[in-house]
């Protein structure tokens, strides 16, 4: 219990998410909580994309432009699992705090932001130690000239990216849980506080948020809500939070499967569309 005490604890000091410590007949006093932080706070923040260009970004660019001020992938024209991740400065990221907020059609969408991932296809060879491995040849830019190329094969996507993963979806049913993609699956569900153990089992000793899907905003495509995402990773600690929300924490005390750094993508799949913008990032460094 005392080390579930500090995860707490831990959530509530570096993100103000959730009920601030202190105050009367708690034996705190004035100033001694976590105090709340705007959303739109970028303050110590780097912004990863420009708003205008695909600059320091690799992806499919038959799938992936810049639609309504945003970064838009729609697997109904385009099938398939798509990513396109970050190669600008500091692209191998280990502790941060992530913001970004997202839409997503009504039905059909399955997105999701993977970090400290890394590029698995042999074209890249990429590792836990190397994220980003070797760049793929000029001038190969979408799935058909890779295949052309001899790089692949239609069922091997070169951009995918493999690690951790907030996952989302027009359901809300998955949204908000940690999943590891080419690897353990779902490890944290929606709600959960999970410690993921060296013996490769997950065991849950706590509850981040009941009904969870309460906090997030119902998907409708252009004309619904964004969702703000953040995402605070600090050691083998990782925390998703939707919408000032904590929905998952998971301790990741797994040492042969666990990633301390990687690079960050945003994914689409499934049969729907999504969009993404304000993309930021904040790296702690130690």
């Amino acid at each position: 219990m005392r080390q579930l005490s500090k995860w707490i604890i831990l959530t509530i000091v570096m993100t103000g998410v959730l009920a601030p410590l202190g105050g009367r007949g708690q034996g705190g006093g004035p100033g001694r909580g976590a105090q709340q932080v705007a959303y739109d706070d970028y303050t110590g923040y780097v912004k990863l994309w420009d708003g205008q260009t695909f600059n320091g970004w690799e992806g499919e660019t038959d799938v992936w432009s810049i639609d309504n001020g945003a970064i838009h992938a729609d697997t109904i024209k385009t099938p398939g699992q798509h990513h396109i991740h970050y190669v600008g400065p500091g692209a191998i990221m280990k502790d941060f705090d992530f913001k970004v907020e997202v839409r997503m059609s009504e039905m059909g969408a399955n997105g999701g932001i993977q970090y400290r991932s890394r590029l698995l296809h042999p074209a890249h060879g990429g590792s836990i130690e190397n994220p980003l491995g070797k760049p793929l040849p000029a001038g190969i830019t979408t799935l058909a000239k890779a295949v052309a190329a001899g790089i692949t094969t239609a069922t091997a996507n070169p951009w995918q990216v493999s690690g951790y993963q907030l996952d989302l979806n027009s359901g809300n049913n998955y949204t908000g849980q940690l999943y590891e993609g080419q690897g353990r699956g779902i490890v944290n569900a929606p709600g959960g506080i999970v410690q993921l153990l060296p013996s490769g089992q997950n065991a849950r000793i706590g509850t981040a948020a009941e009904n969870p899907a309460q906090f997030i905003k119902p998907h409708k495509g252009l004309n619904g809500e964004w969702n703000r995402i953040q995402i605070v990773a600090r050691g083998n600690t990782l925390i998703h939070i939707i919408n000032g929300q904590a929905i998952t924490i998971s301790i990741d005390d797994n040492p042969t499967a666990r990633a301390s750094q990687g690079i960050l993508s945003l994914q689409l799949e499934g049969n729907g569309q999504i969009w993404y913008r304000n993309v930021y990032v904040k790296q702690i460094e130690k």
